[in-house]
């Protein structure tokens, strides 16, 4: 993610938090991102089966996408909360 605020920039532990975000970004949510569309493209790929093996398949990707949209959401409010926080930060020192 670019930095294009000079105020954060200059805020080490504004930087420190927005690499530990990052972190957590790529190794949370866009890796369930990930494995929501590798699931997605198996089952659309998948033409052997049951029925019912089929809706178990469609299920069980239902549970997946929510799980993955309700932590995508979490990070969202935890990265808007950090900028917030790094926002009034910057505006406490000028």
């Amino acid at each position: 993610m670019r930095n294009d605020s000079p105020e954060l920039d200059e805020a080490p532990a504004g930087s420190s938090a927005l690499a530990a975000l990052a972190t957590q970004l790529r190794n949370g949510p866009l890796q369930e991102l990930t494995e929501l569309q590798r699931e997605a493209a198996k089952l659309a790929a998948a033409t052997a089966g049951s029925r019912a093996d089929r809706l178990e398949d469609i299920e069980r990707l239902v549970r997946l996408s929510l799980s993955t949209m309700e932590h995508f959401h979490a990070f969202t409010r935890e990265f808007q909360a950090v900028i917030r926080g790094l926002r009034d930060a910057s505006v406490d020192t000028h």
